[in-house]
């Protein structure tokens, strides 16, 4: 497993993500997980403590080559 950087932006993450899936073959996916802290009053305040969320982005070969003009499925 590897560690991304805190800083790392979506543009180099992807073209890292499709270096891999290149050289690993492109039925794997890469599966990256960041936990956020969500500093929100009203969060606070429902919760009586800091909130954290895990994010989880799944990249697969075919979430690169989708064609930006086609709709996503799920999205409205």
């Amino acid at each position: 497993m590897t560690k991304v950087p805190d800083n790392v932006t979506l543009g180099e993450l992807v073209s890292q993500s499709a270096r891999a899936l290149a050289r690993a073959g492109l039925q794997h996916r890469i599966d990256i997980y960041r936990d956020v802290e969500v500093d929100d009053p009203a969060v606070f305040h429902m919760l009586g403590q800091k909130h954290r969320l895990r994010v989880r982005v799944r990249i697969t070969a075919t979430s690169l080559l989708l064609d930006a003009k086609r709709p996503v499925p799920g999205r409205s």
